[in-house]
């Protein structure tokens, strides 16, 4: 048996030839899939955290009662969106480095970093800064969160 990691997910029960197999994990027998799961505990409405789930940073936002769960860093440059502005449409966060906007429910980039320190500069400014670190209109990292019958949000990476 072999555990490998590879995005968090751990294989297990596979020979080594059959872990590289180009097969798609549906199709193979014995494979076993078991993603990292932990209980982050209560996060009170409008609160958020981040916490660590096997190695993984994982923010959890309690926006309005419904528990979201992402990386807290921004695709654009890595700077933490910890900080960033909740809207209600998405809903979404908003980077306060540079103002690139992610849907907390998929990740989905709403608008690309044009802002510096919540500053519109000139539009030459604005397009060499959305033209570093991450590739334009890349979407946050989103992981699985759900609440059980105590109020406890259970993320999964």
């Amino acid at each position: 048996t072999i555990t490998m990691r590879t995005s968090c997910l751990i294989l297990s029960g596979l020979g080594l030839a059959a872990a590289f197999a180009p097969a798609a994990p549906s199709t193979r027998p014995g494979l076993a899939l078991r993603m990292a799961s932990k209980n982050v505990g209560k996060v009170a409405p409008g609160d958020r955290t981040v916490t660590d789930v096997e190695g993984e940073a994982v923010m959890v936002v309690n926006h309005k009662g419904k528990a979201y769960a992402l990386s807290p860093k921004c695709p654009h440059l890595g700077l933490p969106m910890k900080t960033g502005e909740i809207t209600d449409d998405g809903p979404c966060i908003t980077c306060k480095f540079h103002g690139s906007k992610f849907r907390l429910d998929t990740g989905e980039c709403v608008e690309w970093s044009e802002k510096v320190m919540g500053f519109t500069p000139p539009k030459f400014m604005s397009d060499a800064i959305g033209s570093v670190g991450g590739a334009k209109n890349s979407p946050a990292t989103v992981f699985k969160s759900e609440t059980d019958q105590d109020g406890n949000i259970i993320v999964t990476v």
